[in-house]
């Protein structure tokens, strides 16, 4: 039944990771797990000082195992999965003992979730560096899924002939985008430590560092049901062996109760049949004056008051170090340009609990994370390289996968106007401006009309109107300058708003983003970019140099 469970869990968690680029219904969102994951939840609001209404969902799994116990860890989590299934592939033969001090090694879970927790009130969001639904998500993201589409085209690339003989146009033309992203090797060598550690123990990465299961520990001994002993017990330590959390103490009697995910596995070794899991209590050792919880004894964690506060204490030392490392400088020499919808950066660093849900949902993969770009704080946060690829604009899917609501769910015509930078152009990189050579890409591309040419000392030259530019980066990205392009996107101008509507703010400030019209009526004559004569040619060819209103200052 649990391996059932297990494969089921595993399964939805990719299925719904697989659909994050493409609709789903509302009542199924791509981000379940991760909004279900308490300890996301709880840091998104200690960070953010607000309730954010997509992370209560956590409310139930605190809920279930209040009732049952921790059994989200045992039977659940997508990357306890996993877990089983690396050690069950690769250690399943190996006999590996216990390790020596391993009270003092269990006690590690609760210090790391102490310094998040306590980094997160002092504002700094730290739970994505440990949390296992984003350190497996990302994990998807950054080498399974391109992994995958590398294999689905390889296949295809075999099978195109046939399909050609076949006359299967479709499938003989198919091709699939390739998603490639940084920081991929980074992410491969952190799962691959933690399925490794199963060679240290059974489920590692669980028993001693995952600050979730720690804080599932803490109310998993108030759940009804409980594992009991009988007195057919022979104290063979069958049990003992098999617990892949170490739960069953030295007396197989006895268990450590915050440790016990409910797997069974104990019980279905057990050659008496002495082990069960009822939900009942125990009156005779109640009246034996043992404490006793909803079902049963309660078995509290051992974690004393003093590491409680020399944990919380690091996380406020970490959450006031995290702006003071030697890569802050770094926060001002980078143009960071952030997704349509995000936050302020302040705020977006807060809710932000780097998943990558984000990039692997953008269809155009010019979402990309950040390194050391914007600090520390903002590792692994997603950021658009627009030389690499433009953000698509009839897309708002990054929105409406964000757990947090770190990046807005914006509807089509609000993400719009939600103005991620200008388009500023480097005229000393320019063919244009440099070299007098005929190029018309980046007017071309332009989706708003942004890019027009104008008569500058009887030479046309291109000119970026910054108010109707929204920093899509088309034309960024379709420069045809080798290396870096010689129009770029920076922040400069950006939209990026706690809440309220972004149309209203755009025209507050004067910005208008219309689709172009196709009319812009720059012919390429005979005498190129040189206008010959006295003739006001830029005028014909130019309807945009007709009188305007005056603008605001710094708009063209």
């Amino acid at each position: 039944m649990r391996t059932f469970v297990q494969a089921f869990s595993l399964i939805l968690f990719s299925t719904l990771f697989i659909f994050t680029t493409y609709k789903l219904p509302d009542w199924l969102p791509a981000d379940m797990y991760l909004r279900l994951d308490p300890l996301i939840g709880l840091s998104a609001i200690l960070a953010g000082k607000e309730v954010i209404g997509r992370t209560l969902w956590f409310l139930m799994i605190i809920g279930t195992t209040l009732v049952i116990g921790r059994f989200f860890c045992g039977y659940f989590c997508p990357l306890g999965v996993t877990i089983d299934l690396g050690r069950y592939l690769l250690f399943r033969r190996k006999k590996i003992s216990a390790l020596k001090s391993e009270e003092s090694f269990r006690k590690a879970k609760f210090f790391l979730l102490f310094i998040f927790l306590g980094a997160a009130l002092a504002g700094v969001s730290l739970t994505y560096l440990m949390d296992p639904l984003p350190l497996l998500t990302r994990f998807y993201t950054f080498i399974l899924y391109p992994l995958v589409i590398t294999l689905i085209n390889l296949s295809i690339d075999l099978l195109r002939p046939a399909f050609h003989a076949l006359g299967w146009m479709g499938l003989s033309h198919l091709h699939y985008a390739q998603p490639v992203y940084y920081m991929a090797l980074i992410t491969f060598l952190i799962f691959a430590g933690i399925i490794l550690l199963n060679r240290l123990a059974p489920r590692f990465w669980c028993r001693y560092l995952c600050p979730l299961g720690a804080l599932l520990s803490f109310i998993s001994p108030l759940g009804l049901w409980k594992r009991r002993v009988s007195k057919e017990c022979n104290e063979c330590l069958k049990c003992q062996r098999v617990c892949p959390m170490g739960a069953v103490e030295e007396d197989p009697r006895r268990t450590r109760l915050p440790e016990c995910i409910q797997c069974q596995t104990c019980a279905g070794v057990c050659p008496q049949g002495a082990i069960t899991f009822p939900a009942s209590i125990s009156y005779a050792k109640a009246l034996a004056g043992e404490k006793y919880g909803p079902g049963g004894e309660y078995s509290p964690v051992d974690f004393s008051r003093r590491g409680f506060l020399y944990s919380v204490s690091g996380g406020l030392t970490v959450a006031f170090l995290a702006d003071r490392t030697p890569f802050t400088p770094l926060k001002e020499k980078r143009q960071l340009i952030r997704p349509p919808g995000a936050l302020p950066e302040t705020n977006f660093l807060k809710a932000c609990i780097r998943c990558g849900e984000c990039m692997k949902s953008c269809p155009t993969n010019t979402l990309q994370p950040c390194l050391w770009e914007s600090g520390l704080p903002g590792l692994w946060t997603p950021r658009m390289d627009l030389r690499f690829a433009a953000c698509e604009q009839e897309c708002n899917v990054c929105g409406k996968v964000c757990p947090t609501q770190a990046i807005r769910s914006l509807p089509l015509e609000e993400k719009t106007h939600a103005k991620v930078g200008t388009a500023v152009l480097l005229k000393e990189m320019c063919l244009v401006w440099a070299q007098d050579k005929l190029c018309l890409i980046c007017d071309e591309i332009c989706p708003y009309n942004a890019i027009v040419f104008r008569t500058v000392e009887g030479y046309r030259r291109p000119f970026v109107i910054a108010s109707r530019c929204n920093g899509c980066g088309f034309c960024e990205q379709k420069c045809p300058i080798h290396g870096g392009s010689a129009i770029i996107v920076v922040p400069s101008g950006e939209i990026r708003l706690k809440e309220g509507s972004y149309v209203k703010e755009a025209k507050k400030l004067e910005l208008e983003f219309k689709p172009d019209p196709g009319d812009d009526k720059f012919i390429l004559e005979e005498s190129g970019l040189k206008v010959e004569g006295d003739k006001k040619e830029g005028e014909k060819l130019l309807p945009q140099e007709k009188p305007k209103p005056p603008k605001p200052k710094g708009f063209l």
